[in-house]
């Protein structure tokens, strides 16, 4: 599966997915707002016709020069296994807006924004992963439950090893955005609104 594959077969489907659009390897919802809402290809690397489809959201206030994820799941097939398609299947087209529209689109629904990205990582029991730890954290920031973020960004840093560099990153972050949140919740929010600027724009989004 090739780049430009994947996104012709996107914008065959887009009729049937009002408010979604596509560029290159995802297919997502617009407008933006503050979460990234959609679907990703990933191709398989031992057979080029293959491939399978993520559906995922990512809080775009949290610094990111890469798609990851953490935060969904692959598409299935009736087992309950990750489903792989061929692009040579003459029912992909019909059988992937399917899988889109019962499995991807009621999850996608439920995360719109940052407080919908608190109770999906909650609800989903995935806050013990220090990616998925900060993301509630900075979404408890965007919804001004002071106290919660404070919570979770003291949580965070103490979870992160400072001679891991990646980690290292992450919690001076942290420990900078707690400096704001403690000064003035206001300034830390415009921290947010910077950093998903940023975000926007190393994702191709902008």
């Amino acid at each position: 599966m090739k780049k430009r594959q994947f996104e012709a077969l996107c914008k065959m489907l887009l009729p049937d997915l009002p408010g979604f659009t596509c560029k290159g390897w995802l297919l997502y919802a617009v407008p933006l707002g503050h979460v990234l809402r959609g679907f990703c290809c990933d191709d398989s690397g031992f057979d080029p016709k293959k491939f399978t489809v993520w559906a995922f959201f990512l809080p775009l206030y949290v610094p990111r020069q890469y798609l990851s994820f953490n935060m969904g799941f692959r598409l299935k097939d009736v087992r309950g296994c990750d489903r792989w398609w061929k692009i040579d299947d003459p029912r992909l087209g019909e059988e992937l807006l399917a899988c889109i529209q019962q499995q991807g689109l009621p999850f996608l629904e439920a995360v719109k924004q940052p407080c919908d990205v608190v109770t999906a990582i909650q609800r989903l029991g995935i806050d013990s992963n220090v990616y998925n730890l900060e993301a509630m954290a900075y979404s408890l920031v965007m919804i001004d439950d002071v106290v919660a973020a404070q919570q979770a960004l003291e949580r965070l840093t103490k979870l992160l090893d400072t001679s891991v560099p990646w980690q290292a990153e992450m919690k001076t972050r942290a420990m900078e955005l707690a400096r704001k949140l403690d000064i003035d919740p206001q300034e830390a929010r415009r921290q947010l609104a910077e950093w998903e600027q940023a975000t926007v724009k190393n994702l191709g989004l902008g």
